[in-house]
C-alpha cells in the first residue's frame, strides 16, 4: 500500500511538471520584430540606416552593425536585418552611401563601390559612425558586437577588423577580400572572423583569397575561411536568381550552410 501511495505520488508530480512545462511554452513569446528606418549624420551630411528590433526582448542584448552590398541599403539586407533581430540581437543596418543615394543598375553601384574602395579612410570613418548610432541604441550591451557585411559589406567588414575595431566578431558573405591595407593592418585585427566565400566566385582572382589566408595566418589571427563548391557572387540572395554564367547567382545549398555556421558562430562569440 506504502509502494502504491510513492508510485502515485511520483506519476502525480510528473504530470504536474509536465503541466507546468507546457504552460510556461504556452507563454513564451515568438519574436515581434520590428524594423524602423533610422536617419543620422556624419560631416552634416544625412545618412539612412535601418534599425530591427525584437520588441518581446528584454534587457540588454547583443548588437550587430551589418553593411549592404554595392547597390546601398536596400530590401535584402533589411530582410537579413529582420532575421538576426529575430534571433535576440539589435541590428542596425547603415548606409555607406548617403540618404537617397541607390544604385540603380551595376554601372552604378560599380562607381559607387570604387569610390569607397578607393578611399579606404573614408569607408572606415563611415563605419565608425554607423557604431557609434547601434552602441546609442537602447538596450544594446555594447561589449557584445559583432559586424556582418554582404559583398561590398563584407569587404567592408574585412577593412573594419584591419582599423583595430575593438569589436567580437566579423563575418563575411561573398566578400570582396582585398584591402590595400591587408599587410600593414593585419596585426591590428582583435576580432574572431568568419569569411564566407563562393567557391566559384569570378570576381575574386585567387591569389586574392591566397593571399588574404596567409596574410591573416602570419598575423594569428582567428579566423575561418569557407569555400562553397560550386557557388559564385552573391549566393546568399534569391533575387540574384540562377544563372551563373552572369558570375551572379543564388545558391540555396551555400546559402542555409553559411547562416548555420555563422548562428553558432555569433551563439559563441556574443554573449
Amino acid at each position: 500500500m506504502h509502494l502504491k501511495r510513492t508510485i502515485t505520488g511520483m506519476a502525480l508530480r510528473s504530470t504536474l511538471a509536465l503541466a507546468v512545462a507546457l504552460v510556461l511554452a504556452a507563454c513564451g513569446k515568438e519574436p515581434n520584430v520590428v524594423g524602423t528606418d533610422l536617419e543620422y549624420e556624419q560631416d552634416g551630411k544625412p545618412y539612412l540606416g535601418y534599425l530591427a528590433v525584437d520588441k518581446n526582448q528584454e534587457g540588454k542584448r547583443p548588437g550587430i552593425l551589418l553593411i549592404h552590398e554595392w547597390t546601398g541599403l536596400g530590401d535584402y539586407v533589411k530582410s537579413r536585418a529582420d532575421q538576426l533581430a529575430a534571433m535576440g540581437y539589435t541590428v542596425f543596418a547603415m548606409d555607406m552611401y548617403g540618404k537617397g543615394i541607390r544604385a540603380a543598375n551595376h554601372d552604378e553601384a560599380a562607381k559607387l563601390m570604387t569610390q569607397y574602395n578607393e578611399d579606404r579612410p573614408t569607408m572606415r570613418a563611415r563605419m565608425d559612425r554607423a557604431m557609434e548610432v547601434l552602441k546609442e541604441q537602447e538596450g544594446v550591451n555594447p561589449e557584445s558586437i559583432a559586424v556582418i557585411g554582404y559583398c561590398f559589406g563584407g569587404g567592408a567588414a574585412i577593412e573594419y577588423a584591419l582599423s583595430g575595431a575593438d569589436v567580437d566578431a566579423i563575418v563575411s558573405f561573398h566578400g570582396m577580400l582585398g584591402s590595400p591595407n591587408l599587410e600593414e593592418d593585419a596585426e591590428k585585427i582583435k576580432a574572431a572572423m568568419q569569411i564566407h566565400h563562393g567557391g566559384d566566385d569570378g570576381f575574386i582572382p585567387e591569389d586574392v583569397v591566397n593571399n588574404l589566408k596567409s596574410t591573416l595566418d602570419e598575423a594569428g589571427v582567428e579566423y575561418n575561411f569557407y569555400s562553397y563548391p560550386g557557388a559564385v557572387h552573391g549566393f546568399t540572395r534569391p533575387g540574384a536568381g540562377s544563372d551563373k554564367e552572369s558570375g551572379i547567382a543564388y545558391n540555396k545549398e551555400a546559402d542555409v550552410k553559411s547562416w548555420d555556421r555563422m548562428k553558432e558562430f555569433l551563439d559563441a562569440k556574443l554573449k
